[in-house]
């Protein structure tokens, strides 16, 4: 059977950043609990007492651990470089043969333009390409006869360089991520590699992104 506390717990994480606020002090657990306590007593087919979810949430506050600890000093030190690209487009293609044929025939041009951009991930039914919108009629051409499934232009890219111990990190991802929504900011496009971690974004947007991650590296910089 489940408890009161475990059915706490489970309601507190379904609400984004609320977490964050309680560690920090900035919630009132009285008026939470409020909120909280009709979906508490669904779950547990019961009258539950509103002192009962303040004392849950109290104990929640004091033993939360793991990710939702992580400040921006402790991020910052694993930030390396930050890069930022203009001009890009994301293109979708539904999977066949002569679609992956046709990709490497794009990455040959790509080759030949030395300031075009071109990254792609495979999914189980589809392919993306984020994409210099200067390569926009190669792609139209090479691709013509595939299915298309979706794309989006005007887009651009803010690329972080990450100390290799970044994989040690327990929800260096979440943090940032974290921070880019909670400014509003709707992220298009991630490409992740080992040491490489690149949101794209709206080109409206890519001014504000670019401050967020500036000012989670300067407040702990990464040593030289």
């Amino acid at each position: 059977m489940r408890t009161i506390a475990e059915v706490v717990e489970f309601e507190v994480r379904k609400l984004p950043f609320v977490e964050e606020a309680m560690q920090d002090g900035l919630i009132n657990l009285s008026s939470l609990a409020r909120l909280i306590k009709p979906y508490i007593e669904e779950a547990l087919l019961k009258e539950v007492n509103e002192g009962a979810i303040v004392m849950a949430l109290k104990r929640y506050t004091k033993n939360m651990t793991g990710a939702v600890m992580l400040k921006s000093a402790d991020i910052g030190r694993y930030f390396g470089e930050i890069f930022v690209r203009s001009g890009l487009m994301t293109c979708s293609y539904a999977n066949s043969q002569s679609l992956t044929e046709n990709q490497g025939r794009l990455l040959m041009e790509v080759n030949k333009n030395v300031d075009a951009y071109c990254s792609f991930k495979q999914g189980m039914f589809e392919h993306t390409f984020i994409l210099s919108q200067n390569l926009k009629t190669q792609v139209d051409n090479l691709f013509k006869d595939e299915k298309y499934i979706s794309g989006i232009k005007n887009l651009c890219s803010v690329t972080v360089k990450l100390k290799s111990s970044n994989v040690e990190v327990l929800g260096l991802y979440y943090y940032l991520f974290k921070m880019i929504a909670w400014r509003g900011i709707n992220v298009i496009e991630v490409v992740s590699t080992a040491n490489e971690f690149t949101i794209v974004v709206n080109q409206e947007n890519i001014n504000e992104a670019f401050s967020i991650l500036m000012n989670i590296k300067e407040e702990n910089p990464l040593p030289q």
